[in-house]
């Protein structure tokens, strides 16, 4: 069966919460009804990765500026103007990982901020992915405000704020 890149759907939220609760520890774990807010708040940045009605990976972003760091457990906020495209959480179901789906959807949003006229994709690497991400492209930076740095310890473990210029 094919594998279909879309649109996240509200009917999808239940699978999305699903991944997101074996991929991350439990301190990173986001309410459901975060996750629905997330949706209402950036529908057009939000893509799941889907076989036969079951969602495999997900990817939630929203449009932001570049060094403005969302905090764990806070609502997207989306900025107006933006010139970047924030990379909040991307997660694929265990048993379907070493496939491509997040290479894939990192793509296609990749893709979708150029469109948008956006500069920059930026992101918070947790869970020891900053090898991951440096990988692909993205930098960390370190020289943030004290604001966003406190934004930057609501994660769980290390977290590295990452940019990469489109």
């Amino acid at each position: 069966m094919t594998v279909l890149l879309r649109a996240m759907q509200t009917a999808d939220l239940a699978a999305v919460y699903q991944i997101q609760a074996k991929a991350y520890v439990a301190e990173m774990v986001e309410a459901p009804a975060l996750l629905a807010a997330r949706l209402a708040t950036a529908p057009d940045c939000a893509w799941v990765t889907a076989q036969d009605r079951q969602v495999l990976a997900y990817l939630a972003a929203y449009p932001t500026v570049k060094g403005r760091i969302s905090a764990l457990g806070q609502d997207f906020q989306v900025a107006e103007p933006a010139n970047a495209l924030y990379l909040h959480d991307m997660a694929v179901a265990p048993d379907h990982t070493g496939k491509g789906l997040a290479r894939a959807m990192l793509e296609f949003a990749l893709a979708h901020a150029r469109r948008q006229g956006w500069q920059y994709a930026c992101l918070v690497s947790v869970q020891s992915t900053r090898s991951y991400w440096q990988g692909l492209g993205f930098i960390e930076q370190t020289d943030l405000s004290a604001e966003q740095k406190a934004k930057l310890a609501s994660y769980a473990g290390q977290a590295h704020y990452m940019l990469m210029n489109l």
